[in-house]
């Protein structure tokens, strides 16, 4: 009861619109090959994230600045009626280009509202719990996950994949609902002009989180590698359930989430982000040489730890990097990075997996290799002690 009382009810309200949100657009993944096998498109299985994330990758700048001018809110439902509207057109689509087409749509909701949300969850909290915060709101972001990649499947089985979509557009139309009724803070609303979609050059890119943002394109790259592979590697090693790593991984990040965005508020957002690379580092080199269940298992909660670890204090290191005014350009630059690393995983791991078992092996060593490397970007070599609510 403490904690919820630290919070505001528009905060707590946020994280349920989330969890929503993210059931919504993470459930049809699983299935995805399903569709697109059936419309003749197999040898284009390797696509089907990074046509999503190339899209998200582009939004990002007019997210971020479309946040800062007409308000979090409004940005936050672009995204969900993008997500209830892509996944209802997943029914009627008979060829590949077409699929395509509507996963890069779908894109765009991922390029809104995550951008949206972290910044007005930052509107909303005090300052010394920012860390706290960033690590509530992804714990119920993986909840939604969680909830997406169980429940997907498990749909498609019991009641057709149309049933599915139907159900994963429903879901969307529900976060749509939840995201209306948040009232704006800290942002004085502009009305919406087709010229701000003209981006300059110093509306692209936040420079001020440069580091951060390579640390979480390196760490990302292993999420897309994941993303890419792990429906194909779970059946292989004999498990039923495709999204089993995901699962484990979501509810294993839930409790580090919490703690690790205390802990970067007290200790520094550099040095939990040390331990979750190195923790994700491990996690891709014990699946690279998984060969059954346990290690299976060991991989997918060392995975949910580093990134429990890594997400919510890079997220509050960015929020602490930026300018006033700025915030949403800020998050929007660092899911530039994220989509970066999700779409160079999951297409160097696709390319070089080919639907050939034998290839898991070096897509996932790479993975830990480029995760290893992120722990160099946040080694604090200024002083024995890191800073901590400015890095």
């Amino acid at each position: 009861m403490k904690l919820f009382k630290a919070y505001p009810i528009q905060f707590w309200k946020l994280c349920f619109a989330c969890l929503i949100f993210f059931s919504s657009f993470t459930m049809v993944i699983p299935d995805l090959p399903i569709l697109l096998d059936a419309i003749g498109g197999k040898k284009y299985n390797w696509l089907i994230i990074p046509s999503f994330a190339i899209i998200a990758l582009i939004s990002r700048p007019y997210s971020g600045k479309l946040s800062d001018q007409i308000g979090r809110v409004r940005v936050m439902c672009i995204g969900a009626v993008v997500t209830t509207l892509a996944c209802f057109f997943y029914i009627f689509i008979p060829v590949a280009l077409l699929f395509f087409f509507n996963r890069g749509f779908h894109g765009i909701c991922a390029g809104f509202t995550p951008t949206g949300f972290t910044a007005y969850a930052d509107d909303v909290v005090p300052l010394e719990k920012r860390g706290e915060a960033m690590g509530i709101v992804g714990i119920c972001n993986n909840i939604g996950n969680a909830i997406g990649w169980v429940i997907g499947s498990k749909c498609t089985s019991l009641f057709g994949i149309n049933a599915m979509f139907q159900i994963a557009s429903l879901l969307g139309f529900i976060s749509l609902l939840l995201f209306m009724t948040l009232k704006e803070h800290s942002v004085i609303k502009q009305k919406f002009k087709w010229n701000m979609l003209k981006l300059r050059k110093d509306e692209l890119f936040e420079s001020k989180v440069l580091i951060p943002g390579i640390v979480l394109l390196l760490t990302a790259f292993s999420s897309g590698g994941i993303l890419a592979l792990i429906a194909d590697f779970t059946l292989h090693v004999g498990i039923g359930n495709k999204g089993a790593y995901m699962a484990i991984y979501i509810l294993s990040s839930l409790v580090v989430r919490f703690l690790a965005g205390r802990w970067s508020d007290r200790y520094g957002r550099k040095k939990i982000a040390l331990y979750g690379s190195i923790a994700l580092g491990i996690s891709m080199l014990v699946l690279a040489y998984t060969v059954g269940t346990n290690l299976y298992i060991l991989s997918s909660v060392l995975f949910g730890i580093g990134f429990g670890l890594i997400s919510p204090s890079l997220f509050a290191w960015t929020v602490d990097l930026s300018e006033e005014g700025k915030k949403g350009k800020a998050v929007g630059t660092l899911f530039i990075f994220l989509e970066l690393g999700i779409i160079l995983g999951s297409s160097v791991c696709g390319l070089i997996y080919n639907n050939h078992f034998q290839n898991f092996k070096i897509a996932f060593i790479i993975c830990a290799m480029l995760a290893f490397s992120a722990s160099f970007f946040v080694i604090d070599r200024s002083s024995p002690k890191n800073h901590k609510i400015k890095s």
